[in-house]
């Protein structure tokens, strides 16, 4: 992955990576997301809205202030071993394998010797339980198989105009491109340089702040160090 513009170098940082509208003070809230500037233009949001481009969803998903718009796909923007703490939730999945693996290995040069990433991210065994026992806690469709589809997150088009079409695939986002289990994501996360995968609890674990970070109970959660 190559690497953005390099910031000047600040010892301490906590870095929240595919943010969405969770904002967590004290850290640097990152999100790629075109609603960032949607956000901060409610008139062309509302316009877009009107016209049936934008989804009720959309409208409401409000960036707050002082988010920071990055791709991540080109690196992070921030000095090597700058960096205290790495959070992201529900982001690698968006992405290919080889798009994770290039984004962990940043995460790892980011990091301080001994700095923490945790990654939240949805559990693929987890999904396949519910699948297989038709117990969905959330999810829609007249059958297992399409209630397990719904939860998997793959893309899904919808009808619409082609320019509806269009702009709702460009400001949804990516969908889920790959999904993980505690032994896949670990290997992934030792692949990159990580040492010590463990499995953690929702709001469980090195990282601080997580009350304010981590909304998603379901999830699976592991925190790995920079050697």
């Amino acid at each position: 992955m190559a690497t953005a513009t390099t910031a000047p170098a600040q010892t301490g940082l906590r870095l929240h990576l595919g943010c969405g509208t969770v904002f967590a003070p004290g850290w640097e809230n990152i999100d790629k997301s075109p609603n960032v500037y949607l956000s901060r233009t409610p008139r062309l949001r509302r316009a877009l809205a009107r016209v049936g481009i934008l989804s009720e969803a959309h409208t409401a998903a409000n960036f707050a202030p002082g988010t920071i718009r990055v791709d991540l796909s080109r690196g992070l923007p921030y000095a090597g071993r700058s960096t205290a703490y790495v959070y992201h939730s529900h982001l690698i999945e968006h992405m290919a394998r080889w798009q994770g693996l290039a984004l962990m290995r940043e995460c790892l040069r980011v990091l301080e010797p001994g700095g923490t990433m945790r990654a939240a991210t949805p559990n693929l065994r987890t999904i396949v339980d519910w699948y297989l026992r038709d117990d969905f806690p959330f999810g829609e469709g007249p059958a297992p198989a399409d209630r397990f589809m719904d939860v998997l997150g793959t893309y899904r088009d919808v009808p619409g105009s082609t320019a509806q079409r269009l702009v709702r695939k460009l400001v949804s986002g990516v969908p889920h491109q790959w999904l993980y289990d505690r032994e896949s994501l670990s290997v992934l996360l030792e692949e990159a340089g990580f040492v010590d995968p463990v499995e953690r609890g929702y709001r469980e674990g090195s990282v601080p702040d997580l009350d304010a970070l981590e909304h998603r109970p379901e999830s699976l959660f592991i925190e790995a160090r920079r050697p």
